[in-house]
């Protein structure tokens, strides 16, 4: 399966889920899904992803130690 399949793939299933969320008034739910979809976008958009993050800073507290 193409990664780009993938990606537009998971964000209409999280479109879905977010959609079936705010019809059954499950707001928090609904912006969690919202949330996810944003980190996706932004991750697939800019390259960044939260495990990049994660290693930089505990590299940094490694050399600060």
């Amino acid at each position: 399966m193409d990664a780009n399949t993938m990606y537009y793939g998971g964000l209409v299933v999280i479109a879905i889920l977010g959609w079936m969320s705010y019809q059954n008034n499950r707001m928090f739910s609904t912006l969690l899904l919202m949330a996810l979809a944003a980190y996706l976008i932004y991750s697939h958009n800019t390259g960044n992803t939260i495990t990049d993050f994660t290693d930089k800073a505990v590299k940094e507290l490694d050399k600060q130690l």
